[in-house]
C-alpha cells in the first residue's frame, strides 16, 4: 500500500464526530460530489463514512494538483476505511451517466457550473445541498432557474448554525493571515473594506484580538481620510467585481504609496494583481493573485475541522431535502 502524503487519522476521527453530532444517514444513496486537494482530499470520504452506497467523485488537473495524485491520495485513505470498492472517480471528464445515477449532487467546485449542460439527465429525486450559505449564491456556480424549471430541490447550508459554528472561521481566518503577513493586529489600526458578514466576522475577530482601531466600510472617502494613521488594510467584500488596484480599479496606488508607504495590505477576495503592488513597493500578503468572488485562501487554511463541519453539515442539508423532512441547517431556494 502506497504511503500517504499526510495522516489522516485526524480528519477521519472528526468526520465520525460530526457525522453522530448531526446525526447524518446516507443509507442506500448515491452521491456525486468531487476530489480536490489539500483537505479536500477527503471530500468523497465523508458521505461514505455517512452512510451512502456509492460515490462517485469528480476531479481535474489544476493549479493546486494533478487529478491523477489526488485520486491516487484519496484511494488510499478509502482502502485503509475498506471502502474503496464503493468509490468511483471521474478525472478530468463530467460524466454524465454518474449525473444520472446521483441522489446527491453537491456543488463543489470541480462539478461547476452545475447548469443545463450537467444537470439535463439529472435524477429527478436529486437534491443539490450548496456548502456555502444562502447568500452566497453565485450565477456562475448554479443555474438555479433551470433547478426552478425542473423542480431540483436546492439549499444553502447555514454554517453558523450552533452546532458547527463554522462562518465565525473567516473572523480567525483573517487573523491569521494578518499575522503571516508580519502584522500584529494586536494594537493595529486596520481598515476592513466589506460590506457583508465577511467584513463583520472579521471585525469581532480583530477587536477581540486587541486591534486598536478598527475601520469597516466600502467608502474610498472614508478610507482616504484613515490611510495616514493605518497599518492594515484587509480585502474581504464577497461580492466586489471591480479591480481594486489595476488601472481604473478601486484604488489609486500612487496615492497610497504618497500618504502611508507603510501599508501593508492583505486580501481573501478580490481581483488583487500582487505583482503590481510589489513593482510599487507596497506590502501584500499572500504574494498570490486574488479573485474576485474567490477566497484567497479557503477555511481549510486554518485546519480540516471547520471544512469538515461544513462539509457534514451540507450532507445533512441533503438528506433532509431528499427525505422531505425539515432542518434548522437547511436554507431552502426552490422548494
Amino acid at each position: 500500500m502506497k504511503k500517504l502524503k499526510t495522516n489522516y487519522s485526524r480528519e477521519i476521527k472528526l468526520i465520525k464526530k460530526s457525522i453522530k453530532k448531526l446525526d447524518v444517514d446516507l443509507s442506500g444513496l448515491t452521491v456525486l460530489t468531487e476530489v480536490g486537494s489539500g483537505s479536500y482530499v477527503i471530500s468523497p470520504i465523508i458521505p461514505l463514512l455517512a452512510g451512502a452506497k456509492k460515490v462517485y467523485a469528480w476531479t481535474a488537473d489544476s493549479r493546486y494538483g494533478k487529478a491523477a495524485d489526488i485520486i491516487e491520495e484519496c484511494l488510499e485513505i478509502a482502502k485503509i476505511l475498506g471502502v474503496e470498492n464503493q468509490i468511483e472517480f471521474s478525472p478530468n471528464f463530467k460524466n454524465p451517466e454518474q449525473v444520472k445515477q446521483a441522489d446527491i449532487i453537491t456543488n463543489s467546485g470541480f462539478l461547476r457550473p452545475l447548469n443545463e449542460i450537467i444537470l439535463k439527465d439529472i435524477n429527478p429525486r436529486c437534491v443539490i445541498p450548496l456548502m456555502y450559505e444562502k447568500w452566497e449564491l453565485r450565477d456562475s456556480d448554479i443555474d438555479i432557474a433551470y433547478c426552478q424549471q425542473k423542480n431540483i430541490k436546492v439549499a444553502g447550508t447555514w454554517e453558523n448554525h450552533p452546532s458547527i459554528g463554522v462562518f465565525t472561521g473567516v473572523g480567525h481566518l483573517a487573523i491569521k493571515l494578518c499575522l503571516e503577513a508580519g502584522m500584529e493586529v494586536y494594537q493595529n489600526n486596520i481598515f476592513i473594506w466589506s460590506d457583508d458578514h465577511f467584513g463583520e466576522e472579521t471585525e469581532t475577530a480583530f477587536k477581540k484580538f486587541g486591534a486598536n482601531k478598527v475601520y469597516h466600510s466600502t467608502k474610498k472617502e472614508e478610507f482616504y481620510t484613515v490611510l495616514e494613521s493605518l497599518d492594515i488594510l484587509y480585502l474581504c467584500d464577497y461580492d466586489e467585481k471591480k479591480s481594486y488596484f489595476s488601472e481604473g480599479g478601486i484604488f489609486d496606488l500612487k496615492k497610497i504609496k504618497e500618504i502611508n508607504s507603510s501599508l501593508t495590505i492583505v486580501h481573501l477576495y478580490g481581483d488583487v494583481d500582487h505583482e503590481l503592488l510589489q513593482k510599487n513597493e507596497i506590502k501584500i500578503y499572500p504574494a498570490k493573485r486574488g479573485h474576485a468572488s474567490l477566497m484567497t485562501e479557503t477555511l481549510a487554511y486554518l485546519g480540516p475541522n471547520l471544512i469538515v463541519n461544513l462539509q457534514v453539515a451540507g450532507y445533512k442539508v441533503a438528506q433532509s431535502m431528499y427525505h422531505g423532512k425539515a432542518s434548522d441547517l437547511a436554507q431552502p431556494i426552490t422548494y
